[in-house]
């Protein structure tokens, strides 16, 4: 009976992605300066959920056992260890020239061709989401299964900021494959991760799971997230030539999800 009602907060939070994605049935094809905006968006969500949120609860996690100046320190070289990680994930993903060179990247039947540079920051952008979301849903599953309450609590908060998340993910999708669907698609199937990751945790891995462990990975997720910002989503957002909608798309980003961490 508890697992159940766990499971079902767990994926409620991982659904409110889904509906961040669906922001893209509202309106037309973004033009350059939605996509610049857009881009800043994506990066300000990531950049403040990585050091408003996941970096200060390792921290304070790590300060229970270790004192405060060691956990700061663990808690840094965690996130430099994420950092390095998302720059070798960087180099397996195909450059702008070898999607272009992909039978996919070109027009068919009259469909505009699929944009290698945007399609390149939706794949890093879905591929960090996805890696947040996953031991977030192992702490909402584990939450909700030893306390119904707090683990309430801490689903409404997930759900806030995982609808900007949403967002982050679907309009570069739409932008890159001009396809509405495949945008709220993949927001749809980030968020499913929260559940999907939770369950094969807690059946496969729940004897070694331990909160230092699990806080560890998210201090490396947060330097994941922190890299592909700061290397991928504002040098995208700038690419279009519309400085003042990437900068407007940061600073949005940021009090979102600020709104989201806070409001609980």
């Amino acid at each position: 009976m508890f697992m159940l009602f766990a499971l079902t907060l767990t994926t409620l939070a991982g659904l409110s992605t889904g509906l961040g994605g669906l922001v893209v049935l509202l309106f037309k094809r973004p033009r350059a300066r939605m996509m610049a905006f857009s881009m800043g968006f994506a990066g300000g969500v990531m950049l403040t959920v990585s050091l408003s949120d996941m970096l200060p609860h390792t921290v304070e996690t790590y300060s229970d056992t270790m004192g405060r100046f060691p956990a700061a320190l663990a808690s840094a070289s965690l996130c430099v260890m994420g950092m390095l990680i998302a720059l070798l994930l960087e180099r397996c993903i195909p450059d702008e020239k070898e999607l272009a060179a992909r039978p996919d990247g070109h027009a068919a039947r009259g469909t505009p061709a699929i944009n290698p540079g945007a399609l390149r920051s939706a794949m890093v952008t879905t591929a960090a989401i996805v890696l947040h979301n996953l031991p977030e849903g192992i702490l909402t599953l584990f939450t909700s299964y030893a306390s119904p309450t707090l683990g309430a609590t801490l689903t409404l908060a997930i759900a806030l900021h995982n609808i900007p998340e949403g967002i982050a993910i679907s309009v570069p999708v739409y932008y890159a494959t001009n396809s509405r669907v495949r945008g709220a698609l993949y927001a749809l199937l980030s968020g499913l991760a929260e559940p999907a990751g939770a369950l094969l945790a807690f059946f496969l891995l729940r004897s070694f799971i331990s909160p230092l462990f699990l806080n560890g990975l998210i201090a490396t997720i947060a330097g994941i997230m922190i890299y592909v910002s700061i290397s991928e989503l504002i040098p995208e957002g700038f690419s279009y030539g519309r400085r003042s909608y990437t900068v407007g798309g940061l600073v949005a980003g940021i009090l979102a999800m600020s709104v989201g961490i806070y409001l609980v």
